[in-house]
């Protein structure tokens, strides 16, 4: 195996053969998770994925889990939060850069998409802020949610050109900054959440204008 810091070259790196691998501990949990974020210095690990039907494996929803990993051969599960919506995804799932914990608030900003297609929950395209607590004393908890659409109702067909940015946030000075799709939006996040400001980069554009790339 080649450990180099170069994706193209190993001339100047480490060669290691047969790496053992240990199974300290099998820890058996419903669902599964797409991301891993270590808080509290890599004592816990903090997961976004899905839920899921132990039987079928049919998706059911979204979860947060938050892990004791402090002790290798005593993993455990401190808190986990289940959004119960099949449709429900956060493109975090597959882009960590759209995946922002604040340790010194212990917030979680992530982009949600909820499609609404079975009428359980409205349609909802933009970021949900969460409350994580990494001692896993207190339960995960949604504090707020940001809506990137004017018109909900629409996100369950999509866009109508390909223009799309993605997901991501900027934190200063107490103040989040929300990208995504079409538009940007900036919130306060202390204990009153204050919306700024708001830009729609569609201004100006409906369903007959002929519209490019943001990137053109």
């Amino acid at each position: 195996a080649c450990l180099s810091s170069s994706p193209t070259s190993c001339s100047n790196s480490h060669v290691v053969e047969n790496i053992p691998f240990f199974n300290l501990q099998e820890l058996k949990i419903s669902g599964f998770s797409s991301y891993l974020h270590p808080v509290l210095g890599g004592d816990r690990l903090l997961a976004i994925g899905r839920e899921a039907d132990e039987e079928t494996g049919r998706v059911t929803g979204f979860q947060i889990t938050l892990f004791d990993v402090s002790d290798l051969n005593s993993t455990s599960v401190l808190q986990r939060y289940t959004l119960e919506d099949q449709w429900s995804s956060s493109s975090a799932e597959n882009d960590h850069m759209a995946f922002r914990y604040l340790p010194q608030s212990n917030l979680l900003l992530i982009p949600m998409s909820i499609r609404g297609y079975d009428n359980k929950r409205d349609p909802f395209d933009g970021f949900t802020v969460y409350y994580v607590d990494p001692s896993g004393t207190e339960p995960i908890q949604p504090r707020f949610s940001v809506s990137m659409v004017d018109d909900p109702s629409s996100i369950q067909y999509g866009c109508w050109y390909d223009a799309y940015l993605p997901a991501r946030t900027l934190v200063f000075q107490g103040n989040a900054t929300f990208v995504k799709g079409h538009s940007s939006v900036s919130y306060t996040l202390g204990d009153t959440q204050t919306q700024r400001w708001y830009h729609n980069f569609d201004d100006g554009k409906d369903k007959t204008t002929g519209c490019f790339s943001y990137w053109r």
